[in-house]
């Protein structure tokens, strides 16, 4: 593990997201990662900008919050299972366009999912999330009634 590193935080929506500094994702000390960890729960979609990681850094990275899974039926790298490789283009869009959850249909989800963004065009490409813990808190109790006993 590397240095003692203090990052910070500056929320970016009202609903997710903070947008972290200081921290340096090639080497990480047990104090960033217990730091991005507590950071990740509160605010659910961390951005950590100018990381110009390694595949094996970033999935040495990832091993820092857990086991890493080998999507069931996506197109894994073949040096680097753990990876998937997102592309779009002009040509294949569909991985920028559709709407999905990562693998919540699992019976054990994974904890979460980290994004390394290396080719990003200057406009546009953008990444969508949304906070579902907070939509199910501000629905009205009844409609929490009726929803209690229900599996999606």
């Amino acid at each position: 593990m590397g240095p003692v590193v203090g990052i910070e935080c500056r929320r970016i929506t009202g609903a997710l997201g903070a947008e972290v500094t200081g921290a340096d994702l090639a080497n990480p000390s047990d104090l960033m990662i217990e730091q991005l960890r507590k950071a990740w729960l509160d605010h659910k979609v961390l951005v950590i900008r100018d990381q110009h990681i390694s595949r094996e850094e970033h999935i040495a990275f990832g091993r820092c919050f857990g086991e890493l899974e080998i999507h069931p039926f996506a197109s894994n790298h073949k040096d680097y299972p753990e990876i998937v490789r997102i592309k779009s283009n002009e040509k294949f869009q569909y991985a920028a366009s559709s709407w999905h959850t990562d693998v919540t249909w699992r019976p054990e989800p994974s904890m979460g999912s980290i994004l390394r963004g290396v080719e990003i065009p200057p406009v546009g490409g953008d990444t969508s999330f949304a906070n579902s813990a907070l939509a199910y808190e501000r629905l009205s109790d009844d409609v929490k009634d009726f929803i209690a006993d229900r599996h999606a």
